[in-house]
């Protein structure tokens, strides 16, 4: 193991991952806290437990964030995968610190714009992750067909 992570593209990519993933559990913690506060619960067996009756209106602040981490999990999770093969084949410093630091800045402001409702910005961020992520693949995939 300390053989990999003297390589430097997989030190950082470690570090941005284990980012990502606390980025994520932080938004799923906020929802939480969310529906915590706001009495608001996901299950019939929730407002039991707090001996309240079920409110049938969803919290649209509960429900945004709750989309943020669905976005989150359906964008970040597969990034982990190329990425992680991206530092397989050998990249330069310089091209991860873009793509790996470059995707966890949009990624992380796409968060905020879109718990904060925060249009264009929001699309802006997805779309610098998406390309980067894109960036990814196609350069992981040409230089494994390549190999």
């Amino acid at each position: 193991m300390s053989d990999l992570l003297a390589n430097p593209v997989v030190r950082l990519y470690g570090i941005v991952s284990l980012l990502l993933v606390l980025k994520m559990a932080v938004v799923g913690s906020y929802t939480s806290i969310l529906r915590i506060r706001r009495r608001v619960f996901a299950t019939p067996e929730d407002y039991a437990l707090q001996n309240l009756p079920p409110v049938g209106v969803a919290d649209e602040d509960i429900e945004r964030v709750r989309r943020a981490h669905r976005n989150d999990l359906e964008n970040i999770l597969p990034f982990f995968l190329v990425g992680w093969l991206y530092t397989l084949t050998g990249p330069g410093m310089f091209a991860a610190r873009v793509y790996f630091i470059g995707y966890l800045i949009a990624r992380s402001l796409h968060t905020v714009f879109y718990i904060r409702a925060m249009q264009p910005y929001r699309t802006i961020s997805f779309t610098v992750a998406a390309l980067l992520s894109a960036a990814v693949l196609l350069t992981t995939l040409f230089r494994l067909l390549a190999a």
